[in-house]
């Protein structure tokens, strides 16, 4: 983070959070899931979007988002002159004019889905930090609210309840998830992680997301609990999480869920035979000294744009330049 943005931060008393929207073949929804972001009510987001290589109009969809945020406007009629007999109409930006920092990461081949999270995670420099899959829905309370119990250090990790919605963003049912204990949340079952917000110095101390591991964040966030994070059931309804009847790519790609519920099994036996620290007392065995994100390298990107309040200019196709090998930006 900048000295400006620090400052901007620091006096703005809301601290900054960073979103990562992994992204591969979502060209159909992510531009909902980023205008869902855009609207938050909370005034200090930075948004890291980055998109695994995708063969479909992806880019096309992220390209022409970018340059709506820049300049795209909005209207409605304000004022009716009956000398002249016209409706007028107020202009406006249709996308807040502060308050977003914007990064776009366009990977030069695809990893994974683990990795695309380690590579935003990389990028992000908010106190709080989280990732919202491309094809999910954020309502516009989602981190003001969860942001409440880290900002009064009451939490390190906050969690809400969820719509389950179809393609057509009908409600199949209503998620509420059960006030947070490690039985509950982790040796019952995987109940905690979807609609969620934490302090990026959980991944300093712990570690980013383990790339072997086909159950990632259920993975990862046993970690934070069994190291001694501090989590809290926030008891609002604030996401929605599309449900794909019948789609077999990414995770529900043949093969790939199954192994995701075979790992998630592992990790409630392992959480049922072992003791979480007291919430707030790190337990030392679990810290992951040196536990950096892989280099830049290992995740090598041909395109990065970032839009600031100050560099907000209209984009054109072409204008966003593919990174050098090597550059540092990249």
């Amino acid at each position: 983070m900048n000295t400006d943005e620090s400052h901007r931060t620091a006096h703005s008393g809301h601290p900054l959070i960073s979103v990562v929207v992994p992204s591969y073949n979502h060209g159909r929804y992510i531009g909902a899931c980023l205008d869902s972001l855009m609207f938050q009510d909370y005034p200090n987001l930075e948004i890291v979007i980055t998109d695994d290589a995708s063969t479909d109009d992806s880019v096309a969809v992220l390209r022409r988002f970018l340059r709506d945020v820049a300049g795209a406007t909005a209207s409605y009629a304000c004022r009716y002159d009956a000398t002249a007999d016209v409706i007028e109409r107020a202009v406006h930006p249709r996308y807040a004019r502060t308050g977003r920092r914007i990064v776009f990461l366009r990977a030069e081949s695809n990893a994974g889905s683990t990795a695309n999270y380690n590579r935003g995670l990389a990028q992000c420099s908010g106190e709080y930090c989280t990732f919202v899959p491309a094809d999910d829905i954020c309502h516009p309370q989602l981190f003001s609210t969860l942001a409440r119990p880290l900002m009064d250090d009451t939490a390190d990790f906050a969690y809400a309840d969820m719509f389950v919605v179809d393609d057509d963003m009908r409600i199949l049912r209503e998620f509420r998830l059960p006030e947070h204990s490690f039985d509950a949340s982790f040796r019952s079952w995987y109940l905690c992680g979807v609609a969620k917000l934490y302090r990026r110095a959980l991944h300093d101390r712990f570690g980013p997301f383990d790339e072997t591991a086909d159950a990632d964040d259920h993975e990862c966030f046993l970690r934070f609990a069994l190291g001694g994070a501090r989590f809290v059931h926030v008891p609002h309804t604030l996401y929605s999480a599309r449900s794909h009847e019948g789609r077999e790519s990414g995770l529900h790609a043949p093969g790939r869920f199954a192994r995701l519920l075979e790992h998630s099994k592992r990790l409630v036996l392992m959480a049922r035979e072992r003791e979480p620290a007291q919430p707030g007392v790190w337990r030392e065995e679990m810290v992951r000294t040196g536990a950096a994100y892989p280099p830049s390298a290992a995740y090598p990107i041909i395109e990065r744009v970032v839009l600031t309040d100050e560099e907000r200019s209209f984009l054109t196709e072409g204008d966003c330049a593919p990174a050098r090998k090597g550059d540092p930006k990249s």
